[in-house]
C-alpha cells in the first residue's frame, strides 16, 4: 500500500521566532514545513505543485500579505493561502477572503485552530490537484485527435447532423462517419452528451470550424 503524501506548509513571515514556533507545531501535526523570512524571497522560487498550503503574515516589510497573495496566484501557485496576523482588521479580512484566501487567523493562534485550518487548506488543495490532473488527461485525449477529427467532433457536439457537417467541411458522408467514430474512440466517450460534457469541460466547445477551402 502506497504511503500517504506528506503535505507541505510554506510559512512566510519576517518574525524568525514566530516561524520557529509555528514550524514546531506544524511538524508535530504531521506536516513538512518550509519557512521563508520574506514575501520577496518566496516569490523568487518557481511555482510548485507539491500538496500543501501557504501560511502568510498579513503585514510584512516588503509587501502586504494581500499583495503577496495576488502575486502568488499570478505566478501560478495553486496552494490555498491562510492569512495570519496580530493586526488583522475586518476590512483586511474581507479583502483577503474575497481575493481567494481560505481562512484568516489572528495571532496568537491556538495550535488546534491552526491545525484545523491547515488541514482544511490541504484538503482543498488535494481536490484542486485531482481536478487539474483530470483536466490534463482530458486535454491530452483531445490533443490526440487529428485536426479533421476535432472539427467533426465539434460539429457533432454542437448538434449538427452528419450530413450537415459533411456539407460544411466539403467532405463525403462516409468520411464524416469515419472521423466521428475515430474521434469518439480516442476521446473515450460513448454518446453525444458525454462528448458535449468533455469538450465543454476543457473549454473548446466554441472553437471555430470551417471547410478546408476556407483555410
Amino acid at each position: 500500500m502506497a504511503e500517504a503524501q506528506v503535505a507541505t506548509v510554506f510559512a512566510v513571515d519576517d518574525d524568525e521566532s514566530f516561524l520557529t514556533a509555528i514550524g514546531r507545531v506544524l511538524r508535530m501535526g504531521g506536516y513538512a514545513v518550509e519557512t521563508v523570512p520574506s514575501a520577496t524571497a518566496f516569490l523568487e522560487r518557481p511555482p510548485s505543485e507539491v500538496l500543501g498550503c501557504v501560511l502568510v503574515d498579513l503585514l510584512m516589510p516588503d509587501m502586504t500579505g494581500l499583495e503577496f497573495h495576488a502575486r502568488l496566484r499570478a505566478a501560478g501557485w495553486s496552494q490555498p493561502a491562510l492569512f495570519l496576523s496580530g493586526q488583522g482588521t475586518i476590512p483586511a479580512t474581507t479583502q483577503a477572503l474575497k481575493g481567494g484566501a481560505l481562512d484568516f487567523l489572528t495571532k496568537p493562534v491556538r495550535s488546534e485552530d491552526l491545525l484545523r485550518a491547515v488541514g482544511e487548506a490541504v484538503d482543498r488543495h488535494r481536490m484542486i490537484l485531482e481536478t487539474n490532473g483530470e483536466l490534463a488527461a482530458l486535454n491530452a485525449r483531445y490533443q490526440s485527435l487529428t485536426p479533421r477529427e476535432r472539427e467533426v467532433c465539434l460539429g457533432v457536439a454542437r448538434g449538427q447532423l452528419n450530413k450537415q457537417i459533411a456539407y460544411d467541411l466539403n467532405l463525403t458522408l462516409a468520411t464524416i462517419k469515419f472521423h466521428r467514430a475515430r474521434g469518439l474512440i480516442k476521446l473515450g466517450v460513448n454518446s453525444v452528451p458525454e462528448l458535449v460534457l468533455l469538450l465543454d469541460r476543457i473549454g473548446v466547445l466554441d472553437t471555430p470550424i470551417g471547410p478546408v477551402s476556407q483555410r
